[in-house]
């Protein structure tokens, strides 16, 4: 049977644990009972909310997941500041209301890049299912009281299988696309978690430069796994947010877009980007919450 080490972690600031994990950033957590399932730094750990505290449940290394967990959930942002920049908006003001303490995620570099590959075209249920087969076809087993999770592969492992076996694992047309950035990292063209060290502008340039990855790509692995909060996604339900409750329907490109968020709230442009999602998506979507 599988061992279990149980750790508590403080929250000082608003910390919402549910919107964090459920809000289009990340696919492969899973959730039973009171219980939120997935894998952080290579291990499987549990994660439970109690209000102003976070029960987390690990096989073991109770310190190190401790650290890591804090880490990738970005427990240490100060949410007062945040909210600070935000002003008087009043749609990010309801969003603060129903979702106080969401945070943006601080994941795996590699497997954020290729799970915003797999969104081209996509559903949020569409990539956690492209995602966790990638994981259960070729990761490694990870057990938690009875709870099986994987690791993700690494760029040399998804290199070795190749277009065709992403292919069978459903993927499509982004299966040329994951492939080839694993061949690229896999062979040290590419090394996505050096981009945290460089400016936005420099590791969006990497980052576009390969196959299959547009604007909305980069800028989605640049916020929630590279640590560039201006970076501003500009999918559907962004672009219908900024038309509809700021511009008066009026059109903007991309770059427009960008830049306009930009100048409203500056290096913070990240977080208001992950709140106005979060709410306009739900307003339209419910909960299938397509991106």
């Amino acid at each position: 049977m599988d061992s279990q080490v149980s750790l508590t972690i403080e929250l000082p600031q608003p910390f919402d644990l549910a919107s964090s994990l459920e809000s289009g950033q990340a696919f492969r957590w899973h959730r039973h009972d009171d219980w939120r399932y997935g894998v952080v730094s290579g291990r499987l750990v549990a994660l439970r909310q109690d209000g102003s505290e976070l029960y987390v449940r690990t096989a073991s290394e109770p310190e190190a997941v401790a650290a890591n967990v804090r880490d990738y959930l970005r427990i240490d942002d100060d949410m007062e500041v945040v909210y600070a920049r935000f002003g008087t908006d009043d749609h990010l003001a309801r969003s603060v209301a129903a979702y106080r303490g969401m945070r943006i995620l601080r994941q795996d570099p590699w497997e954020c890049l290729v799970a915003f590959i797999c969104s081209a075209n996509s559903s949020i249920p569409r990539i956690s299912d492209n995602m966790n087969s990638i994981a259960g076809s070729m990761g490694e087993p990870l057990l938690l009281d009875g709870h099986q999770g994987f690791t993700f592969p690494s760029p040399q492992r998804l290199a070795q299988a190749g277009e065709q076996e992403l292919r069978r694992l459903r993927l499509g047309f982004r299966a040329k696309y994951v492939a080839r950035a694993a061949e690229l990292a896999a062979s040290g063209e590419l090394d996505v978690a050096s981009l945290r060290h460089v400016s936005y502008e420099e590791a969006k340039d990497v980052l576009t430069a390969l196959p299959g990855v547009g604007e909305k790509v980069a800028d989605c692995v640049l916020l929630m796994s590279l640590d560039k909060p201006k970076a501003f996604p500009v999918d559907r339900w962004i672009r219908r947010a900024v038309e509809e409750w700021y511009l008066d329907g009026a059109k903007l490109n991309y770059n427009g877009v960008r830049e306009w968020s930009w100048e409203r709230w500056g290096d913070m442009a990240g977080y208001a980007n992950q709140y106005l999602f979060q709410l306009r998506r739900l307003m339209a979507a419910g909960p299938r919450g397509d991106t």
